[in-house]
């Protein structure tokens, strides 16, 4: 995965073949290039570029829920890089959204008016419910298991910077969603102050995001599903642990509270240096944990594997609904 450019990179050249979906999200921005290919046994669309930049912009709204000057300028500036690569792509090939940051912003304008100057087409902005249909899509349309099994029901996850997703649908078809303002990067915040890693911070992380997850929890224990995926930041990292252990690639609770005990004795977020984790997922890695189990013991789930596709391949597949995503 590409990182922002620097001054004398070179640009790939692309034509219109090729098709790009930009989700500014409240932890990264991500920028995704696809090619179509048209073969005589259907068309298929194959990924050729990812450029992904941590902005975390939702660090950046205030209390009174106003971005700060310095996450909408880093938020601009990794604009003017992803707007070097789509350059070449035809507009109607390009698809950009914004989410739960953007959507909580107050002063959400002036950052959709600074970017109307710099990408080559307007910010859509997705409600929550547009952002967790779209993410069961970018899960329906890479999950072959979904396909074959029409009518078996599946949990999807998402925790968000800002916001965390909830769906539960068969097929292609998501039939309950919500999208709750409980995210690893405001968690981060409140619970985690200064980075410290107490048993406090998580019990308090924890019942936080239990508490707003008991309010939906209900309505999806009566709908019920046969398996659970979930496709994040938060649980790559966590699987990225489990293969580096040489594990079985499933998140359990027992997993999940092993992990959180073992962050509490790294005691600072710039002390944590556990196998298989990048340096980039540390910051929000105990406040995602704290959210994550709080929808393990809400929802009463028992196993948990990962998703090959969530938000971005869903608008990919709203670009080219007629290929397949490889």
């Amino acid at each position: 995965m590409t990182n922002l450019v620097s001054q004398n990179q070179v640009i790939p050249q692309y034509d219109d073949n090729h098709y790009a979906v930009v989700d500014l999200g409240s932890n990264s921005f991500h920028l995704l290039i696809t090619c179509l290919v048209t073969e005589p046994r259907g068309k298929s669309i194959k990924i050729v570029n990812k450029v992904k930049q941590k902005v975390r912009l939702a660090s950046g709204l205030d209390s009174n829920n106003l971005l700060s000057d310095d996450a909408i300028s880093r938020g601009l500036d990794c604009l003017k890089n992803f707007s070097l690569y789509l350059q070449s792509i035809p507009v109607n090939n390009i698809i950009i959204v914004a989410t739960a940051a953007l959507r909580i912003a107050e002063n959400n304008q002036l950052f959709f008016d600074a970017a109307k100057k710099i990408l080559p087409k307007d910010i859509k902005l997705l409600s929550g419910e547009q952002e967790a249909k779209t993410i069961y899509a970018g899960v329906a349309h890479t999950c072959t298991t979904i396909n074959q099994q029409a009518h078996a029901k599946k949990l999807v996850l998402d925790i968000g910077g800002a916001s965390t997703e909830i769906i539960v649908g068969a097929g292609c078809t998501a039939k309950k969603v919500v999208s709750l303002n409980i995210g690893c990067v405001s968690f981060m915040r409140k619970y985690f102050t200064a980075g410290i890693l107490n048993q406090q911070n998580f019990t308090h992380g924890i019942a936080a995001a239990a508490n707003v997850i008991t309010a939906v929890s209900k309505d999806f224990m009566q709908l019920g599903w046969q398996s659970a995926v979930g496709r994040s930041g938060t649980m790559q990292a966590l699987i990225e642990i489990l293969k580096q252990r040489q594990q079985t690639p499933i998140i359990t609770l027992t997993f999940l509270n092993e992990m959180q005990q073992t962050l509490i004795s790294c005691q600072t977020i710039d002390n944590i240096d556990i196998p298989g984790l990048r340096a980039d997922r540390k910051a929000v890695l105990a406040s995602g944990l704290a959210i994550l189990i709080a929808l393990f013991e809400c929802l009463h789930i028992e196993t948990l594997t990962l998703s090959s596709g969530a938000l971005r391949e869903g608008l990919l597949f709203e670009l080219v609904p007629d290929a397949k995503i490889i």
